[in-house]
This record gives structure tokens, sequence and C-alpha cells, in this order.
């Protein structure tokens, strides 16, 4: 079966996970993902993709960037993930693939952008790795609220919207993110991203893909019901 055509428009954002292969490991160490977070900004640079938030959990990763031309994605996804294989195999006394296979990729619009950095700014306190997102050093939640800057993220228009000056933004970020999100939001996220189809407004679907609906819709498992 041939493989399912990625959905990429540049300069709409992308919510964009990677696993270990077969849930294994990827990082045992802080070293580890330091290397990971600088050779990301370092290929997202050399192809032209903008880093807006990250979240490097034991045995995955996501990301929301924004490419900026149609292969801009592929190409940064794919230098990195060879990169990081080499490294990791080489520490290991490995060989192989470490990845589990393609790596997932969801756009995401204006209206659920906010929502969709929450989702990966609390993945170590959903997954019960830590008491707050403020106790994780490995995600972007300390470099939005000021506390441990990247400075090579590029914050998101939706979050430049959040206030007139950096505390006013950061001191919203940091409420918005306290409130949490609803179990079935970060259900309805992971759905999409597993699918790998697009978490955006019926206003943006008919706009983006008027002529093509079908092919980005989720359809309930099992067969159609039959008409009574």
């Amino acid at each position: 079966m041939a493989r399912q055509a990625r959905i990429v428009i540049p300069g709409q954002a992308m919510h964009v996970m990677a696993r270990g292969n077969n849930r294994q490991a990827l990082f045992f160490n802080p070293a580890d993902r330091r290397i990971y977070l600088d050779w990301l900004r370092d290929a997202a640079k050399e192809f032209g993709t903008a880093v807006h938030a990250f979240a490097l959990m034991p045995n995955h990763i996501h990301c929301l960037l924004t490419p900026q031309q149609e292969n801009s994605l592929a190409k940064t996804m794919q230098s990195l993930g060879r990169r990081y294989a080499q490294y990791c195999n080489q520490q290991q006394s490995h060989s192989g693939t470490i990845w589990e296979g393609r790596y997932r990729s969801s756009l995401i619009d204006t209206d659920h952008f906010l929502r969709c950095q929450r989702y990966l700014e609390l993945n170590p306190v959903r997954a019960g790795f830590e008491s707050s997102p403020a106790a994780s050093s490995w995600t972007s939640y300390l470099s939005h609220t000021g506390e441990k800057v990247e400075p090579w993220l590029v914050d998101h228009p939706s979050f430049w919207a959040l206030g007139n000056t950096p505390f006013e933004r950061q001191l919203a970020w940091q409420h918005f993110v306290q409130e949490g999100a609803p179990h079935r939001e970060d259900l309805e996220i992971t759905e999409y991203l597993l699918k790998s189809k697009p978490w955006i407004s019926p206003t943006t679907a008919t706009q983006l893909f008027k002529n093509t609906l079908g092919a980005i819709e989720i359809r309930p498992r099992g067969r159609p019901k039959q008409g009574i």
C-alpha cells in the first residue's frame, strides 16, 4: 500500500512526533537531550523551519514547527533523525534504526495553536514524570515563561497575541498552562496526530481543503451504518 502523502502547507504550523523503535529510550542523560536540541536548532535553520515548542520525553519527542517551504519539514526531520541515530548508536554500541518508522505530523491552525503548545508542555506531567510543567527542564515551557530561555525558539503569532510585553505574554502563558486541558482535548490531539490529520477549525478546513475535505476527516471505526 502506498504511503499516505503528508499534508504540509508552507507557513502553517505542524505538530510533529517521533518515537523510539519498539518504544525504546532515546535519551539516557541530560547531554543527550542537549545535543538533540542543538541539532534540531541547526537543522531547522539550515532547511527553513521555525521551531516554536518542544517536549523531549524518554522514548519520544514532540515539536511544534512551521516549515517555510514544502520540503522544509521533511528535510529538517530527516537530517536530525539520521544525525541523532548515528550519535545514539555510537553511545550505546548499537546498530540499526532507533526510530519507529516515519514521524507523525498534524497541521495546526491559529485557532488550535496555543492548545497544542500547552499539550506539548504538559506532556511530562500528563505522563507522570513531573509534578508541574515548571519542574521539567526538557520542554519549552520554561522558555515561554522566561525562566530558561532558548533564544533560537520562534514565538508563534498566537503566542505574541497574549500580551504587549514579554512579561505579559509569559504571565498569560503560565496561567493558561496551569488551567490545564480537558481530557477529551488531549485525546483529540493525540488521535489527529497519530493519524497525521490536520487539527483545525471547520472554517480553516473549508478555506484550505474545500475540494478535499474527505481526505482530512477522521472517520468512525467499523463499517458504515446502513440507512434505515
